[in-house]
């Protein structure tokens, strides 16, 4: 039986619908601005009222255009029109198909005919891959490019003047399908995850239930994704918060220092690259080791009730725009030393579980309530559970709870594999201990079984060989029947150093988990748009 200590949930309002959704930002947010970005070399501001009305316009085009129940694909770099476009299609009674901005015309094709989506809203850049793959685009009958939404917004507020809005006051049915979510994945072929509303809206309230955060953020993840719709728009956005919409990821520090938030949503990637950015900086201009003792001094205040943080880490912060108190990251367990890095310099690192087919968010940190190597805990309403647990009490992650997909479209065979009753099968291996928290140890798919019948979880090791001086990427994978280390440097040089070190690490772990073979690469692994690095190699 699990352990109940942790204190209540946050209060949010309860929201019942995308439509009630943007209903609610009008009225509750009158003189705040909702998004701001960078266009003409001038930051512009766009207010919730404006975005409530744009998304009624383009919810009303729709409708005009005739269509209901009908899939509206999105193949656009994040933007203020993409994010109209994702409230606008379902408001409209139709459903959202976001598509990766990195993928190539040719595999847009196959989406968008896999989906039959009959309109496709595209950026100005992406319409040379569309054109080249257009005459075996099957299903689409009208192409949009958003450079068009003024002239559309225009004549939708006439239509809107002529009382042509019934659209506006529907109450939907929040069990119908919504969004359509193509997972990139690390390996495989796509799928399309169906959600509807109910998955979305609650994940969205139950997540601020669980978290608050602190106002305003930057924009860092793709929108195609459903940990950057849900954290970096939905929950903003639900919340009366600032978002500045990053353009291009050369800007991320610019953006920072714009809006000086105090919080962003990321990926692990991003989380490491801060940090030994912070580092690199303070070697840089030798101030490394009074850093460490600024921080031995800090710790020690601490354990006496006195924080200091904000004062001595003032410089590392002010990197940062100056207000940044929280680091938000999903995708993947965040490395021990790297969070406590973090909280002591003042900035809390809050860890959080996502799968697409949950909408995405499962668990997360809570403030007062987290534990190092962790990703939090279960939202309100939402079980996870361990199945057939070994005697390290770890084995596949089973979740229930609304927040749990529909199933994969046109795939009843896919879908019936990951289902267990009301249980999703996550394919996540980890455990769940007696207060309830998660743990993540890694992929049930690439689990190496060693002879001896043992289980190793690559990711395991690869966060141990992170850490090694030199080291940018590992991956760890089983080749010729021996576990072997795959790395990637930016200080070849350093090759025979590293390894010496990595071998030196074998002596910290249990003789089936330590690395035989080290091999290097010239160039960084192949990433998915969300950063992790893709699996599917063969040696």
């Amino acid at each position: 039986m699990k352990k109940n200590n942790h204190y209540p949930y946050y209060e949010m309002p309860e929201i019942r619908d995308f439509r009630h959704l943007v209903n609610f930002i009008r009225e509750s947010y009158p003189e705040k601005d909702a998004f701001m970005s960078e266009k003409n070399k001038k930051d512009v501001t766009v207010s919730y009222p404006q975005f409530a009305a744009d998304i009624d316009a383009l919810a009303v085009y729709f409708c005009e255009m005739g269509l209901k129940d009908e899939k509206i694909a999105l193949y656009a770099e994040n933007s203020y029109e993409w994010i109209v476009t994702y409230f606008a299609a379902i408001c409209s009674d139709n459903v959202i198909v976001p598509i990766d901005k990195e993928i190539t015309g040719a595999e847009v094709k196959n989406l968008v005919n896999d989906c039959g989506a009959k309109v496709l809203v595209h950026s100005a850049s992406k319409k040379s891959a569309i054109e080249e793959n257009k005459a075996e685009i099957n299903t689409v009958e009208t192409y949009i490019e958003v450079s068009e939404y003024e002239q559309i917004f225009a004549k939708a507020r006439e239509l809107i003047a002529e009382g042509k809005n019934e659209i506006l006051s529907i109450v939907p049915d929040t069990e119908k399908l919504c969004a359509l979510i193509y997972t990139s994945g690390t390996t495989g072929k796509p799928k399309g995850v169906m959600l509807c509303q109910r998955n979305l809206i609650y994940d969205m309230v139950n997540s601020c239930r669980n978290l608050l955060e602190p106002p305003n953020t930057v924009a860092l993840l793709p929108f195609n994704h459903t940990f950057g719709m849900m954290a970096c728009v939905l929950c903003q956005v639900y919340a009366g918060y600032i978002v500045y919409l990053n353009s291009s990821l050369r800007n991320v520090l610019k953006d920072i220092n714009t809006l000086k938030p105090h919080h962003v949503s990321v990926v692990p990637l991003f989380v490491e690259t801060f940090y030994k950015g912070i580092w690199k900086n303070a070697k840089k201009s030798g101030k490394d080791k009074i850093l460490k003792v600024m921080i031995k001094v800090s710790n020690a205040l601490r354990k006496v009730g006195i924080d200091l943080r904000k004062q001595l880490f003032k410089s590392v912060i002010d990197a940062f725009g100056g207000n940044l108190e929280m680091i938000i990251s999903g995708g993947a367990p965040i490395d021990l030393q790297i969070a406590k890095g973090f909280e002591d310099l003042g900035i809390t690192l809050i860890s959080g579980y996502g799968i697409t087919e949950c909408s995405p968010i499962v668990s997360t940190d809570r403030n007062k309530d987290y534990k190092f190597g962790s990703v939090g805990l279960p939202i309100p309403g939402v079980e996870v559970k361990v199945d057939n647990p070994d005697e390290n009490g770890e084995g596949e992650l089973l979740i229930k709870g609304p927040i749990v997909m529909m199933g994969y479209y046109n795939n009843p065979e896919a879908t019936a594999e990951v289902f267990e009753g009301e249980w999703f099968r996550s394919g996540d291996y980890g455990r769940v201990d007696d207060e309830g928290f998660v743990f993540i140890t890694g992929r049930k798919k690439n689990i190496i079984i060693t002879p001896n019948g043992k289980n190793v979880y690559p990711e395991e090791i690869e966060a141990v060989i992170q850490h090694v001086e030199g080291v940018n990427e590992v991956v760890v994978f089983e080749g010729d029947d021996v576990i072997c280390a795959e790395i990637y440097t930016e200080t070849p040089e350093e090759k025979e150093r590293i390894k010496a070190d990595v071998q030196a690490l074998n002596k910290t772990l249990p003789s089936y988990k330590q690395v035989q073979k080290v091999l290097f690469r010239d160039t960084e692994f192949e990433k998915t748009t969300t950063k992790k690095i893709k699996r599917n190699y063969s040696k």
